[in-house]
Parts: structure tokens; C-alpha cells; sequence
């Protein structure tokens, strides 16, 4: 019924329908006033604050025009298309800043909905690297909407948390840019606040997945605990469970560890739940170290967790 009344609604601006308008917004923008022709009747029947404006009972003033001089014409027309049309919208297209001008309007004309679009639009937008400031700085701009800013806040400290947790860590010039200072501060100190997990296979921060396994500048110093694996964290480990991948992309498990000599691991694959089968008698020691050696790598992201130690072989596997 409703959506049958809103495509009747969706043909009432256009002339040829008959119904003619009965209130105009004017709006303020550089200098000009831009005209938008609207009904009054649609307009109250979905925001309060325009039933009060043209049915209220308050005297004086036009309440056949509508004076805007705090957003665009163009966050007006959007409001109205929403009114009208409600749907079929073509926000997607819109900038970040954009849909912010179009929700203060939905947040002053309490235009029933409205905002709940605009946040779902706001969510699918994407992040990136390079917009990340720009994004938390137009959130810190409109601030005094409260619930919208706070979401796109919440969305650009998880994209960041999680590139951190990724081991993405070159961020340089991401924070120069001196329009956006006081806002990239403010998303560096809300990152500083999230609780970013060690990796749950290397139990390295950052992950190491992706990165090669390293045999120059280990420290030979560095403390070993009593299972033979390093526990100096700046000192990348292999302990048991973590997966590796060679140059042709065969995974490997690690369940042994001369420490600066040798790994010792065995072939691993994946069945169709992800879970990760152990071939027994495949084994393969990675040494560490020589000129001609075999690449290896870290792939901790190919698991959720480091395989279980009671799937792994135990010592007498290993040989050297």
C-alpha cells in the first residue's frame, strides 16, 4: 500500500501530473538563492518538523517558503528524492561529504527513515589507505551528528586496526597531509586504544605471513626457552604449528627447530573445510643459512591456529 502511494508520490513533481506544487525552497548557496518546488501535504506527512512548519499552529512567517542557507541544493533535492521517490536513489555515486550535507538535513526535518538510509550508504562506502584521514576527518567535521560520525569513526579505526593486524605497516605520508593533522591524530589515538591481537600462529606482532624466514641477523644471543624456541620477540620464531610455503607454493608445517641451523617440516594440505591434513613421511628440512638454499615463507593467515600439537610428530621425526 505505502510503496503503491509512493510511486503515485514519485510523479507529482513533474507538471503534467496536475497536482501543483504549494511551497518553495530557497536555497542559499555561493552567493545564489536556488529555487526547488515541493507539496507541502507529502512533505508533512513524513517529517514532523514540516507539519509543524505549514499546519502548525505558531503565526508569522511565509509557510509557502522555505529559507535554507546551511546546506547545498543539491542535499536538498536528495532529501526530496527520498521523499519522493524513496527509492532507485543514486546516492551510491555520492562523495562522503555529501551524504553527511544530505543526513543533516534528514537530522533536522526528522524525515522519517532517512537517516537509517544514509547510514546504510555510508557503511558500504569503502576505505582505503589513502582515504582513511580524509575519512575521519569529514566524521570529525560533522560531529554533531552524532550517532553517523561515531560509526564512520568506528569503521576507519577497525579498516586501520586491521591493516596494522595485517602487517601492512608502511604508512608513510599516510598522516602528513596538515589539513587533516588534527583529525589523523585523533584516528591515531583511537587506533593506539584498539587491542591488536599477536598473530594466532606465529605469535608475532606484526602477523610475519608473507614474509621470508629469515637467516641473516638472527640473534645468536637471544634466549631460548626450554621447547628450543626463541623467546626474544624481536627475533621472529617458527614455532611448532606454524605453516610455511616454498617457492612452488607446497604448505609445510613446523614442528621442529634447530635453533639457526634447521626447520623441520612436514607436507601439508587442506581439505574442503580448511582444515589442514598432515602427510606422514613427507617431511622436509629447511636449512638455514646456505647460499643455495630453498626460499621459505610465512603463511600464517592459511590457518586460524596453529595446528594442534597433538597432530604434529614428535621428536623422533626430526634428523639431521
Amino acid at each position: 500500500m505505502w510503496s503503491s502511494i509512493k510511486q503515485n508520490w514519485s510523479t507529482a513533481r513533474d507538471s503534467s501530473s496536475g497536482v501543483p506544487t504549494d511551497v518553495t525552497f530557497e536555497v542559499q548557496e555561493r552567493g545564489g538563492i536556488y529555487e526547488v518546488k515541493a507539496h507541502k501535504y507529502y512533505l508533512a506527512l513524513v517529517s514532523p518538523v514540516f507539519k509543524t512548519h505549514f499546519f502548525g499552529p505558531f503565526l508569522g512567517g511565509n509557510k509557502d517558503i522555505v529559507k535554507i542557507d546551511d546546506a547545498p541544493v543539491e542535499a536538498v533535492k536528495a532529501m526530496l528524492d527520498y521523499i519522493y521517490l524513496g527509492q532507485e536513489l543514486g546516492w551510491e555515486i555520492k562523495t562522503l561529504e555529501e551524504m553527511f550535507e544530505i543526513a543533516c538535513l534528514a537530522d533536522k526535518y526528522d524525515v522519517v527513515g532517512m537517516m537509517e538510509t544514509v547510514k546504510d550508504c555510508v557503511e558500504k562506502m569503502p576505505i582505503s589507505l589513502d582515504s582513511v584521514v580524509e575519512t575521519a576527518h569529514i566524521a570529525d567535521k560533522f560531529s554533531f551528528i552524532g550517532e553517523l560520525s561515531e560509526l564512520l569513526l568506528s569503521k576507519c579505526t577497525k579498516f586501520l586496526s586491521q591493516v596494522l593486524c595485517s602487517h601492512v605497516l608502511d604508512f608513510s605520508g599516510l598522516f602528513s597531509k596538515s589539513e587533516f593533522a588534527s583529525s589523523a591524530a585523533m584516528l591515531h589515538s583511537l587506533v593506539l586504544k584498539v587491542d591488536l591481537p599477536d598473530c594466532s600462529n606465529c605469535d608475532h606482532f606484526p602477523c610475519l605471513h608473507g614474509q621470508l624466514v629469515p637467516h641473516e641477523g638472527w640473534d645468536a644471543t637471544a634466549e631460548v626457552g626450554d621447547d628450543g624456541w626463541t623467546l626474544d620477540q624481536d627475533v621472529p620464531c617458527v614455532p611448532p604449528g606454524c605453516l610455511l610455503t616454498d617457492e612452488d607454493g607446497i604448505h609445510w608445517t613446523v614442528f621442529g627447530y634447530q635453533p639457526y641451523i634447521v626447520i623441520f617440516a612436514r607436507k601439508t594440505t587442506f581439505n574442503t573445510d580448511g582444515k589442514p591434513q598432515l602427510h606422514q613421511d613427507d617431511d622436509r628440512n629447511f636449512i638455514l643459512g646456505e647460499e643455495d638454499e630453498d626460499a621459505v615463507y610465512f603463511d600464517c593467515q592459511k590457518l586460524g591456529e596453529p595446528v594442534k600439537y597433538h597432530l604434529l610428530p614428535d621428536e623422533d621425526a626430526m634428523s639431521f
